[in-house]
């Protein structure tokens, strides 16, 4: 069984003729338990909207969202899916809700009901995944933009989803912050086990995920491995997007006639290539 399957997913924001302009069209789409998925495409392709119809943010106008099989549509099932998969958006801020850090965390936890020690177990197991635990006490104005991302996957990590999704995380953040959220992002899906779907317009952000998926004006148009999918430069440049820098770069020197694989995704893998 998938963690996550969509089954001819359309949907549109005018639902007073919802088939005449889909933001989502027919998106068949599937994640397995412990993949690490990345959505990418240019602004209005639809990589957000359909984010939002894995914890049944949103509805399909036409197909279905099955979260572990159950369809988003079962309204007695909403609180369950949400508790399976867990959602991260791009500005921290309007995740935070209490004035420190643990009581932030402890939010979820508390309106699921839990008795206050499991509370304090769970609040202190996330900020010690996240590296936030000795910051309990601060005040969560006072934080880093990295810090405040941290704390809001943080109070997601409390409720224990068994999927992450991530809209944009890191694009209010500078790099420092982006680093930070990245490394921790990539140690919850390989230590923890925990099922990731990260959404970005940041190319070099991706290099590493399991599995990359491409959007264009609501449909998948191609998804493979990040090699695969960042081999195809011209194509993705059609589509208004560029690829990491340094797939940039061994592409120009492929062009002036170095033998370089297409495929470069790292700096050590160039450098070595021009070292042989």
């Amino acid at each position: 069984m998938y963690i996550i399957e969509t089954k001819g997913l359309t949907f549109s924001y005018h639902k007073e003729k919802p088939l005449e302009n889909p933001v989502l069209q027919e998106i068949d789409f599937k994640v397995k338990q412990g993949e690490y998925v990345a959505i990418i495409g240019h602004n209005g392709s639809g990589k957000s909207t359909l984010a939002r119809h894995f914890n049944a943010l949103l509805l399909p106008d036409e197909g279905e969202v099955l979260i572990k099989g159950v369809s988003t549509k079962e309204t007695g099932e909403v609180y369950h899916i949400r508790q399976c998969v867990g959602m991260v958006f791009q500005n921290p801020d309007n995740q935070i809700v209490a004035t420190t850090v643990e009581e932030d965390v402890a939010f979820g936890p508390e309106n699921l009901g839990l008795p206050p020690p499991e509370i304090l177990q769970r609040v202190e197991e996330a900020l010690r995944l996240v590296g936030m635990l000795e910051l309990r006490h601060h005040a969560p104005h006072l934080l880093s933009g990295g810090q405040k991302q941290r704390l809001a996957i943080a109070g997601i990590i409390a409720m224990r989803p068994e999927c992450l999704v991530l809209d944009e995380p890191t694009a209010m953040l500078d790099p420092r912050g982006r680093a930070e959220v990245l490394e921790l992002i990539e140690r919850l899906n390989k230590e923890e086990g925990i099922t990731v779907i990260y959404i970005t317009h940041f190319m070099e952000e991706v290099r590493d995920v399991t599995r990359l998926v491409v959007m264009k004006s609501g449909l998948v148009v191609l998804e493979g491995s990040p090699r695969r999918v960042f081999s195809r430069q011209r194509f993705l440049k059609t589509l208004g997007l560029d690829v990491p820098p340094v797939t940039e770069l061994a592409s120009c020197l492929r062009a002036e006639g170095l033998d370089i694989p297409i495929d470069i995704l790292k700096v050590e893998e160039l450098v070595e290539q021009l070292c042989l």
